[in-house]
């Protein structure tokens, strides 16, 4: 061995394992902050799902048969706790301010922004009281909607039917009968032409 392989074998090492610790202290600072993550996650969620808790009574008064409204919480990036398919609460990013968002066709709108859970309920139970009165609406005019369609459709079909017995005043006799009388004055109407083209 030379002089130089002796010399650069422990430079090497000394690389590799600076490098190695480099690597060590890096997997243990992303497992530190994985784990605070983690714990933030946790925490949203439970900050949700006693949310969730207080909102209970509230989704139990809905009348059974309105599946517009359900109170889901949802874990996923950010944990949200649905409303119904427009609105959800989520967390903002303290972790400790629940954000109540509704999504438009303008783009997402901010309900309400609180701390406090009593207030978030109150405001959430109100928006959920304002959901129902839009549905009895909804169903109202659709009934009237459908005693309207109802009426124009007795329309139509008095139309139709007097319609129908104008068909069959003409029915098949007066067909043949029109189709014979056009062959006759057809007829005549040749035999008048060729008698005055023929005649000197």
């Amino acid at each position: 061995m030379s002089e130089e392989t002796i010399i650069e074998a422990p430079i090497k090492q000394a690389e590799t394992s600076r490098l190695r610790a480099a690597l060590r202290r890096a997997r243990q600072t992303e497992a530190e902050r994985s784990d605070v993550i983690v714990d933030l996650r946790e925490a949203e969620i439970a900050r949700l799902e006693l949310l969730q808790d207080a909102l209970s009574d509230v989704f139990d008064e809905i009348p059974e048969g309105t599946d517009l409204l359900e109170c889901a919480l949802i874990p996923g990036t950010p944990p949200r706790l649905w409303i119904d398919v427009l609105a959800h609460v989520v967390m903002a990013r303290d972790k400790r301010t629940y954000r109540f968002l509704k999504d438009t066709r303008h783009g997402r709108q901010v309900i309400l922004e609180t701390t406090s859970i009593d207030e978030m309920a109150n405001r959430v139970t109100d928006y959920v009281a304002h959901r129902l009165i839009e549905r009895e609406r909804a169903l109202e005019s659709d009934s009237e909607g459908k005693a309207i369609v109802s009426l124009a459709a007795r329309q139509a079909e008095d139309k139709a039917m007097t319609v129908e017995r104008t068909v069959r005043r003409f029915g098949w006799g007066s067909l043949i009968t029109a189709f014979v009388l056009g062959v006759l004055i057809g007829a005549v109407g040749l035999f008048v032409v060729g008698v005055t083209f023929s005649l000197p």
